[in-house]
């Protein structure tokens, strides 16, 4: 064999091994493309599964959905600042948050909590084991205010992390704004915002960073770049 022979199988044998190393990389990004679709899927999954078990204030379905990290935190508009584990599984006590109903293992008939999680954005962070989501909490309630069961509707933004923690994805920060709370034959207009009843044996952590509800034209900060500009 030639020079010029051994040459050209060189070429042949270098065309190949880059043809098969694009081939692979083609692949990886594929896995990983397809690993972080999958990751977002549960992510909406767990989510969404919040709200429904948040519907009849079902604790233990709502607490086994959070992280046991040291940084896992709850934050819910004016109710302050509940960081680490037990505090957050206090947070979501029945008999605690809902006074009128104090004594109670399950919420009664009456109450009614449907919170919808619509419009969600969720970025999973380059290593895969951590996401921030956005979404919008539309409610139709009926919960005790003022001493009386009101019917209200509500909305309100979550801004949340999640991390994944053995393979499965769980709620690390969860911070909910309410945008409005309102008696539903008043309106937002008219009663932007009635307060939660105050918590019993439960100071926060820490203070609350909720900004006003409507009309403070307030802009809930986004976690996430215009998809378009990058900015």
């Amino acid at each position: 064999m030639n020079t010029v022979e051994l040459e050209a199988k060189l070429k042949a044998l270098t065309a190949i091994v880059e043809l098969q190393a694009a081939k692979l990389k083609s692949m990886e990004q594929l896995e990983t493309r397809l690993t972080t679709l999958e990751d977002i899927e549960a992510i909406k999954k767990l989510q969404r599964a919040y709200s429904y078990y948040l519907e009849h204030w079902q604790e233990e379905q709502i607490i086994a959905l959070f992280s046991h990290s040291p940084d896992v935190s709850v934050e819910i508009h004016d109710s302050g600042l509940y960081k680490g584990w037990e505090a957050v599984k206090k947070s979501f006590q029945f008999p605690i948050h809902y006074t009128a109903f104090s004594g109670e293992k399950t919420a009664p008939p009456e109450f009614l909590h449907v919170l919808m999680g619509l419009q969600g954005i969720v970025d999973v962070e380059p290593d895969g084991r951590t996401a921030k989501g956005r979404w919008y909490g539309l409610g139709l309630v009926a919960m005790p205010r003022g001493g009386k069961l009101r019917a209200m509707i509500a909305t309100g933004i979550w801004e949340n992390e999640y991390v994944k923690e053995d393979g499965v994805w769980k709620i690390l920060k969860l911070f909910y704004n309410v945008i409005f709370s309102s008696p539903i034959e008043e309106g937002w207009v008219k009663t932007p915002y009635l307060p939660n009843p105050p918590y019993q044996d439960r100071p926060p952590m820490g203070p609350n960073t909720h900004p006003a509800t409507y009309p403070s034209g307030y802009i809930f900060p986004y976690h996430y770049k215009n998809p378009v500009t990058g900015k």
